[in-house]
């Protein structure tokens, strides 16, 4: 239990750097607003994101983050299955944290009547600050474990299987693209289907804690196989 705390603070230590970067293009983001909202009262216009800027973000913290930490704490004689368990609580402490803060920031730039392209209202077209964060944790968490699956599998790869990750969501859409022309288009619709009532579209009012629900699901799955990729991985060059 020591390991795992002492490296789930390491990794919390590792995203301190790039968590103040994003802060720094979100302020950026929410400059480009007010100066918008300033030069024309009155417009409608929006300029600028936040939450967008983040779902970007986090996901190539898991995408870049993880391998120098592995590195390092493999090196020092921490275990495979207490990375595994560092990487699952330093993730779900980020995604919190930033999701507490993203909702902080669209609440803040509300009450000051600044236009800008955030998705969880317009999604769900509610500003609960509760029910923001909830769906916040479940992007937030879901992006940055697949970040980390998709690191891992190329962790794990020879440059033939690297390359074959690469092309594979090419060729799968082009199968699928294939099937669903054969099928009249009932499996896009399906798919459509499955999307609208998994993230909480299917009734009459959106559910943003279905959605939330379904994407910690669904990472939950995507940790199950990151923990097959590490618990055999090497240090490599």
């Amino acid at each position: 239990m020591n390991n795992i705390l002492t490296a789930t603070k390491y990794q919390l230590w590792t995203f301190k750097y790039q968590s103040l970067l994003c802060l720094s293009i979100i302020a950026v983001n929410i400059l480009i607003s007010v100066t918008v909202t300033y030069l024309f009262p009155g417009s409608g216009i929006s300029a600028g994101s936040s939450d967008l800027v983040t779902f970007i973000w986090i996901f190539f913290v898991g995408l870049l983050a993880s391998t120098p930490s592995f590195k390092f704490m493999l090196g020092n004689a921490v275990s495979r299955k207490s990375i595994f368990w560092a990487n699952i609580f330093s993730m779900a402490i980020l995604s919190v944290a930033w999701a507490v803060t993203i909702t902080l920031v669209l609440s803040f730039i509300s009450k000051l009547g600044i236009k800008i392209l955030a998705l969880y209202p317009l999604l769900y077209k509610n500003s609960n600050f509760v029910s923001s964060v909830v769906w916040f944790i479940g992007v937030f968490y879901l992006l940055i474990v697949i970040g980390w699956l998709i690191n891992m599998a190329y962790y794990r790869s020879s440059k033939r299987m690297a390359y074959a990750i690469s092309f594979a969501p090419f060729i799968l859409s082009g199968l699928l693209t294939i099937i669903n022309q054969s099928t009249h288009g009932k499996l896009f619709e399906s798919i459509i289907g499955f999307l609208v009532t998994a993230l909480g579209f299917s009734g009459t009012i959106p559910n943003p804690y279905i959605g939330s629900f379904s994407m910690l699901l669904f990472a939950g799955i995507i940790c199950a196989f990151n923990y097959l990729l590490i618990r055999k991985a090497q240090i490599k060059d």
